[in-house]
């Protein structure tokens, strides 16, 4: 009798302990927010966008900064080492690390989305989230080539080493990636343009000005064509931006 009481207890507690590993295990195993709504694929693109900026560091790599010596009072190390093309060790918002992390962070927010209007039921009541997605990405990978590659040559940049455009959402821990040419760069950045700009409308935004509206992203378009080289596609997005009034 005690004997069968055992065994009754202990299939009782392994029924319990299985029903709560079940329970734990369905469980997501961090607080990430699932995107499931229209609503929360407006807020996460809001993150598609890099915090960091990259002004300061190509101002200080350019001809424009002088050197005045060790005596200069306003000089620190993280200046000397961006002013001299120099391994940079000193951290600051604006140093290479954090423009790499931001704009990788933001494209993955991208991505994330993306995935997300994908996976919608009435994916088509998306289409202007989907267009501010990918000139995002596009953006985002844009400052990355220029600022870690060499500029866009005709001549060379089928064989200058570019960056590793990302296009899916992450599901790997620590995933690797190998790095394209910066023309193949280019052309996907061409690709996300070309496929978001007709989908961009300044309706879905409360502030349009944070976003990619109309105006930011043919204004974009156009910068990009001017680096592209593509000379009649930067005349014609900039005269987009512009409109009829330009003055103005």
């Amino acid at each position: 009798m005690i004997l069968i009481m055992k065994k009754n207890i202990l299939c009782l507690l392994s029924v319990l302990l299985f029903i709560s590993c079940d329970d734990y295990l369905d469980k997501m195993p961090d607080n990430r927010a699932e995107i499931d709504s229209e609503e929360k694929i407006n807020k996460l693109l809001v993150s598609a966008y890099p915090t960091n900026d990259y002004v300061l560091c190509a101002e200080l790599s350019s001809d424009n900064v002088d050197d005045y010596g060790s005596n200069n009072p306003y000089t620190d190390r993280f200046l000397e080492q961006v002013y001299n093309w120099q391994i940079v060790t000193e951290t600051s918002n604006e140093d290479p690390k954090q423009i790499w992390e931001s704009c990788y962070g933001a494209i993955a927010n991208a991505n994330q989305a993306l995935k997300a209007i994908d996976e919608m039921e009435n994916s088509d009541n998306l289409l202007a989230e989907r267009g501010e997605a990918l000139l995002a990405r596009a953006y985002c990978h844009f400052i990355l080539t220029n600022i870690f590659c060499q500029n866009y040559s005709a001549e060379h940049s089928a064989k200058d080493l570019g960056i590793p455009y990302m296009e899916a959402a992450e599901t790997e821990i620590d995933p690797k990636y190998q790095r394209g040419t910066v023309l193949e760069d280019y052309e996907k950045m061409a690709r996300d343009i070309e496929e978001g700009l007709p989908l961009i409308n300044d309706a879905i935004y409360s502030v349009p000005k944070y976003h990619f509206n109309t105006k930011a992203a043919y204004t974009f378009a156009s910068r990009f064509y001017l680096f592209y080289q593509n000379w009649d596609k930067a005349i014609k997005y900039a005269t987009m931006a512009l409109g009829n009034n330009s003055a103005s």
